[in-house]
Parts: C-alpha cells; sequence; structure tokens
C-alpha cells in the first residue's frame, strides 16, 4: 500500500526526497515511480517504507517473489514499529503463498458472454434472477446519459432475448441499480441514492408488480436504512430473510454484510453477520443460493489472490456458517471480482466483468460453477394456482406472505403479492369454494385472540371479493389460538401459529 507519513525511519534527506518524488508519481506514472524508489534505497537501503510501497507495486503486477521479498524486508527493518503496517504486509505474505498454490491448481472456469440480448456497448452488472430461472434483471449504466436502470430479459429458446428498459415508476430519472428479485417475480428490493426520502446517502427499497408494472419504490425505513450507506440487497427464497452491505457504525471493518429477518410483515434490526463472514476489511455483494445453504460474498479481508476475491461459506447444522471458501484461480485474479449469483439448479454462475473483451464495458457472463463449491440443486417452487388442483377437498395451504400490522387486523401492502395470487387461482378454477381460516398464537387474551383471527380472515375475504372474486364462493372463520401448528413456548413457533390459511371445500 502506498505509505504516508510525516516522520520517515530514516534521517538520509535524499532518500526521503526520491521516496516522496516516487509517491507524487505513483498513480501516474508507476514505473518513473519506481526508479525514484529504486534511488531512494541506493541512499538508503534500509528504508522499510520504500520496501512496504514496493511490495504494493509488485503485488499488483504479479512479480510474486520481488513482492514476498520486499514485505520480508520491510518486516525485518520496521521490527513491529507500525502495527497496521506490519500486519497488511503479514497478510500479503499470506495472500502471496495462497496465490502459488491457487494459481499451481487452477479450477475449471471457462465464461461465456451472455449475448447482444443482454450486453450491450454500456456497461451491464448486478444481475438477479427469479427462481425459475426464466426472467433476468441486471442494472445497465448508460454512458451518454450517466445513470443507472433496470434492464430485463427473458430466457426464450435457450436464449437471452433482447433485454428492455423497465418502465416507471421503478425506473426513474435518478439511478436504480443493484436489485434482487423475489422467487415469483413480484417483489424488487433495490437500491437508491440521494433521494428526497432518504436517510442516508444510498438506501433499500422495495417495489412491487402488479397489474402490469411495477409500484412506486418505498424507502424499507429507519427499520433497515441507516444514516449510512446500504446497497446490494439479497433476498432468501423464502422471502423472509434479507441480506444487504452496509458500512454503518459497529460494524467488524469497512463495508459489511447484514441479514434481517419479516417478522408479521415488519424487518427485523438488522443483525452484523459476524467475524466468520466479515473481516477489517470490505465485504460486498452477497448472494444466498436457492437451497437457503450456501452464501457467497466478496471480500478483500479474506486471504485470497488481492483485490476483492469471491467466496462462499456453507450453512452448518446449528445454523451458523462454515469458514468462508475462496472459489479459487482462475475466478478469483489478482484484481477485483464481485457481485457473483447462482442459477436455481446449482450449476451456472452469472458475474460482471470487462476482462474478455465483448460487447464493450463491464458485459455479464455465464461460467459452470465448480462442484465443490455448487449447493444444492433447487426446483422451482409452484404457485398457489398451480397447486391448486392438486389438493383435495379438504386441504388447507397455508398463505406464508399475508401480514397484518401487529395486533391489527390491517393487511400491510407486502400481502397484496400473494392475494393476487390466490385472485389469479379462484380465477382459473370457477367451481372451486373455500374457506378462509385466521389463527394466532396463545400470547394474550383467548377471546380477544379469537376476535382478532376472525377479523384478519375476513380482510383476506374482503380483498378477494373486492378484486374479482365472488362472495358466495368464500367463507371466513377465525379460530384465534384453538389450532396450533408449533410449540407456542418459542418465537419461531410463535411465528408459524400466527397465519392465514385457505382450505378447499368444494372443487
Amino acid at each position: 500500500m502506498p505509505v504516508a507519513h510525516a516522520q520517515y525511519s530514516t534521517a538520509n534527506k535524499k532518500a526521503v526526497a526520491e521516496f516522496e518524488r516516487g509517491q507524487m508519481l505513483l498513480s501516474t506514472d508507476p514505473d518513473k515511480a519506481m526508479a525514484h524508489f529504486a534511488k531512494a534505497l541506493k541512499f538508503e537501503e534500509n528504508f522499510p517504507e520504500v520496501h512496504l510501497t514496493m511490495a504494493d507495486w509488485y503485488l499488483h503486477h504479479d512479480s510474486l517473489d520481488h513482492a514476498e521479498q520486499s514485505l520480508s524486508t520491510f518486516l525485518r527493518l520496521d521490527k513491529g514499529k507500525h502495527k497496521r503496517w506490519g500486519a497488511s504486509a503479514e497478510y500479503d505474505l499470506q495472500c502471496i503463498a495462497f496465490r502459488r498454490q491457487a494459481m499451481a491448481n487452477p479450477v475449471p472456469f471457462n465464461p461465456e458472454n451472455m449475448g447482444a440480448g443482454v450486453n450491450s456497448p454500456d456497461d451491464e452488472y448486478l444481475p438477479t434472477l427469479t427462481a425459475d430461472g426464466q426472467t433476468l434483471i441486471f442494472t445497465r449504466y448508460n454512458r451518454p446519459y450517466m445513470a443507472e436502470d433496470f434492464y430485463q430479459s427473458r430466457l426464450i429458446d435457450n436464449r437471452w432475448v433482447k433485454a428492455i428498459r423497465m418502465a416507471k415508476p421503478l425506473n426513474s430519472d435518478e439511478n436504480e441499480g443493484a436489485g434482487c428479485i423475489s422467487q415469483d417475480g413480484r417483489i424488487l428490493y433495490f437500491t437508491a441514492c440521494n433521494r428526497e426520502d432518504g436517510l442516508g446517502r444510498c438506501d433499500l427499497y422495495i417495489s412491487y408488480r402488479k397489474n402490469g408494472g411495477w409500484s412506486t419504490p418505498q424507502n424499507l425505513g429507519p427499520g433497515v436504512n441507516s444514516k449510512a450507506w446500504e446497497s446490494q440487497p439479497c433476498l432468501s427464497i423464502d422471502g423472509q430473510t434479507l441480506y444487504f452491505v452496509s458500512n454503518r457504525d459497529g460494524g467488524m471493518g469497512g463495508m459489511d454484510i447484514y441479514q434481517t429477518h419479516l417478522e408479521e410483515g415488519r424487518w427485523t434490526a438488522p443483525v452484523n453477520m459476524g467475524p466468520t463472514i466479515n473481516t477489517k476489511g470490505d465485504e460486498k455483494s452477497p448472494f444466498i443460493s436457492f437451497d437457503n445453504q450456501r452464501l457467497y460474498f466478496a471480500s478483500d479481508g479474506h486471504i485470497g489472490m488481492g483485490g476483492l476475491d469471491l467466496f462462499v461459506c456453507t450453512r452448518t447444522v446449528d445454523g451458523t456458517w462454515s469458514t468462508p471458501q475462496n472459489l479459487g484461480y482462475p475466478i478469483n485474479t489478482s484484481g477485483d471480482e464481485s457481485s457473483l449469483i447462482v442459477s436455481p439448479d446449482g450449476t451456472t454462475a452469472l458475474f460482471s466483468s470487462d476482462k474478455f473483451g465483448g460487447q464493450g464495458g463491464l458485459d455479464l457472463y455465464a461460467f459452470a460453477l465448480p462442484e465443490a463449491v455448487r449447493p444444492e440443486p433447487v426446483e422451482y417452487k409452484e404457485e398457489i394456482t398451480q397447486v391448486a388442483p392438486e389438493l383435495e377437498v379438504g386441504e388447507s395451504v397455508t398463505l406464508e406472505n399475508v401480514f397484518f400490522q401487529t395486533g391489527k387486523y390491517s393487511l400491510l401492502e407486502i400481502s397484496i403479492v400473494e392475494l393476487d395470487k390466490v385472485v389469479e387461482m379462484m380465477q382459473k378454477h370457477p367451481s372451486m369454494r373455500i374457506e378462509l381460516g385466521g389463527h394466532t398464537d396463545n400470547v394474550g387474551n383467548e377471546a380477544a385472540n379469537q376476535k382478532l383471527s376472525e377479523q384478519r380472515a375476513k380482510a383476506v375475504y374482503d380483498y378477494l371479493a373486492s378484486h374479482g372474486v365472488d362472495a358466495s364462493r368464500m367463507t371466513y372463520k377465525g379460530y384465534g389460538q384453538t389450532k396450533p401448528v408449533a410449540d407456542n413456548t418459542t418465537e419461531e413457533g410463535r411465528r408459524q401459529n400466527r397465519r392465514t390459511v385457505f382450505t378447499i371445500i368444494e372443487k
């Protein structure tokens, strides 16, 4: 790393002068800078700051032997005087050892450009896929307009068709990017910066797809966003956990990965994912696999090839995460790698790069993910409209994504996505009749729980009736706390007991 320090370890003024001249040229003419560093060492061979700065240049030019020698010399001369620089030098030496081993044992890697349907002369990056693998949404930076927008492409006959710019109000005259879409393609979480309703420089927003378009994006609010920088959201396949990146106070280092959970329609206070994943460096672009068991992310704090490398860790039996595993060379290089996602079947990874030619600037590429770092394949979860024909009279389905205000029966807007699926189901099966049932946990007064459960069931009934479902095809009933499906002594059990279900009463 370039060294900036008012007091150097040498009293040789000529050596200091040459070193400072080199530092001034390092970003604009590194070759001349290195020549000045060499002169500085002729005046004073035991000049640790010069050796450390030269080591950084050697690392970025893949001159591992020279970098290793310079780092070792710095540590010998510095003798622990500068702890931060010493820690950085030790880290770089570990990265050199890892890089040699990784380059001697490369993993299969054959990236393929995703084609002119997706890529353009502008920059394409930060992709997200629906769980059926058929819809791709990504960010494109339009250079002439200096603006980021969302574009969408569909996979038809095994080819990504020409991407179209997504309409307002999802896209605006400002910048939108770094999106993640729910498994059914109906909810999009994304990043927007410097908006009037923003809480910090960049915040997380949500938009719902309905009536053929997208709703006006809403800020996720102070429960998730802060005065700092929040970006790069990633949603679990069940829609219950949101991972994102922030540099808020109290983290492990620079950018850290956080997670928040959806409880009764509200996101819980974000929790730092801890020292197994986060480091003193930066962690970015989290992606949770469709089987919900593997977390992929970029980091420059874990031992790797240098710069940002891609890592994966696995959820253990007790819910914690395993030690991150580097995806290997040449997936990772001495440069920066980031923003990787994995297909639902676990075999293919998508990422953005400008290293392989392509249409121009950053392009999206696909490659076969090495078997050792693949998640388990996941079949697309059928929607209610597809499941309904398989149900028999008397069978029930829990509406997992129907939420109410705490202690009340007012539907939260996030419930609309699920309820619209029920409307679609009833329209596709005109002879079907259902009962809507409300259930609570056992917290509070039993009579109050009974009343609340009935009010919530009626709220769903009213929504369906007002959106085209004949009221004569539905009934509603509140069951209160009388039919638990889980243990009420735990919060998770109580969460499962607070539910709305529909039961087939006639097909």
